[in-house]
């Protein structure tokens, strides 16, 4: 998959021919493995938010429609395949040069598609999720970058050369012009340094959460887990600067298509797994067992100034606000008691309002709790304020 014109000169003298050594076949498997697995995990993402957590938000949405993409991006690989990709250049027909080209050009147009709503669900995901006002400020700061960075891409792509099918057909090259290497470089660079700054962006946060040791190493794998999309990004460079030392260039440029395929579904398949705590907790339990407190047990630690430490879902502090503080603390565990809605004599203070941002249970994967588990704390000194906070068994936590 070329990404300049790629009109074939005429065939260096050390290029072989030979019909039986081809990687079309690793080229199809790899293309539909890969699809078929981010399929599976966007179904699991979405059973999870429909039937455990029952809601669906944009992100959702935003993360099947770059699984669709991320299909058309697979075809495409798929159709080049059958005009000669995989096989050495010597033993492609002379008629499928241009076809395979502009089928190449289409799998770059969904590959940018692909990765800038994978990107953009993933921050709207952390827009859901991450209350701290600091952080929804960065998410906004990055979702911009995002954007800006995407449509500087896909103006790149769209205007590969002038006139466009000169990217394709080598007849109309000559005279044509067509962006230098540095523009898709550019590309590269960009995409690569919003995937960190995108990734990154949940850690300092879960290095302060109120959890225990076990339960942070647990956040912090699955949110880590993006990076790999950065490692695949890195990989996927690598060889496309070799791209351009190849002869034999539909021959020897079959392990960057791979890696694209790779890519675009490991950045779903990271995409989902960030949602998947929920399913966790209710199919592989001992692995969040542990609850989301105090190492210390200790469930009214509080600090210095006489607060709570702040969790991953509390509710930033708006101007006029400052006295009063609520707390919507991350579910340290979705076992029986808490999906039956078990009861607990701890109590813990967890809003002023009780519809905090669409409730917590919706913001972090619990079923909706009935309202005769939202009791008023008689120990508050606001217990008489219609605006005053509540109490909730700390099993809802």
């Amino acid at each position: 998959m070329s990404m300049e014109s790629p009109a074939p000169p005429p065939p260096p003298p050390d290029l072989i021919s030979n019909p039986d050594d081809n990687y079309q076949a690793n080229i199809i498997v790899c293309a539909v493995l890969t699809c078929i697995i981010a399929a599976l995990f966007v179904g699991l993402r979405f059973y999870t938010r429909r039937f455990l957590v029952r809601i669906l938000g944009w992100e959702d949405w935003v993360i099947l429609v770059s699984l669709f993409f991320s299909l058309l991006n697979s075809a495409g690989a798929i159709e080049q395949v059958s005009y000669g990709f995989g096989r050495h250049e010597l033993d492609v027909p002379l008629n499928g040069f241009i076809p395979m080209s502009r089928a190449g050009w289409y799998s770059i147009l969904w590959y940018q598609l692909t990765i800038f709503l994978t990107k953009t669900s993933i921050l709207l995901l952390y827009a859901r999720i991450l209350t701290y006002q600091h952080a929804r400020y960065a998410v906004y700061v990055i979702l911009v970058v995002v954007t800006l960075s995407n449509i500087w891409a896909f103006a790149v792509v769209m205007t590969a050369c002038i006139p466009l099918a000169a990217f394709w057909d080598f007849t109309q090259a000559a005279g044509a012009y067509c962006h230098p290497r540095s523009f898709w470089w550019a590309n590269t660079g960009l995409h690569m340094a919003t995937d960190f700054l995108i990734f990154g962006l949940p850690m300092p946060i879960i290095f302060h959460l109120n959890a225990s040791p076990r339960q942070k190493v647990l956040l912090y794998g699955i949110f880590a887990f993006g990076f790999l999309v950065s490692l695949m990004s890195v990989i996927r460079l690598v060889y496309l600067l070799q791209e351009y030392n190849h002869d034999d260039f539909t021959y020897d440029n079959t392990t960057l298509m791979y890696w694209t395929c790779i890519e675009v579904n490991t950045a779903i398949v990271c995409a989902c797994v960030m949602t998947l705590k929920p399913l966790m907790n209710r199919y592989l339990p001992s692995l969040v067992r542990s609850r989301m407190s105090a190492p210390s047990g200790n469930t009214d630690a509080v600090d210095s100034g006489g607060h709570r430490p702040l969790t991953i879902g509390s509710r930033p502090v708006r101007k006029g606000q400052a006295n009063r503080r609520s707390w919507l603390v991350l579910p340290d565990r979705m076992d029986t008691d808490a999906l039956m809605g078990g009861e607990e004599e701890e109590l813990e203070l967890v809003g002023s309002k009780r519809d905090i941002e669409a409730h917590l249970d919706r913001k972090i994967g619990l079923p909706t709790r009935p309202e005769s588990m939202y009791i008023r704390d008689p120990r508050s000194p606001s217990a008489a304020s219609t605006d005053g906070p509540e109490v909730r068994p700390s099993s809802a936590r």
